[in-house]
């Protein structure tokens, strides 16, 4: 898909790289990496994950993982 991501999207993902690029998902819905929370809600996640920039896996009852993917992705 190639849509043009919105600021809070790049901001995100620079966030997300810059903490290692996997994290965990806690009970609400608030992405942990490199032991901080992300500033990020879980919908701008979801929109980066429909873009192919990270992939959601494994976890139970809603504590998924997510990782960036490893397809590279443009930043239109």
């Amino acid at each position: 898909m190639t849509e043009k991501l919105t600021t809070a999207q790049r901001t995100a993902l620079k966030w997300f790289r810059e903490h290692g690029g996997d994290g965990v998902f806690d009970r609400n819905g608030v992405l942990l990496a490199a032991g901080e929370s992300g500033p990020h809600m879980r919908g701008t996640w979801n929109a980066l994950a429909r873009c192919g920039h990270v992939e959601f896996y494994g976890g139970k009852k809603g504590r998924s993982r997510m990782r960036l993917s490893t397809a590279p992705q443009r930043e239109d």
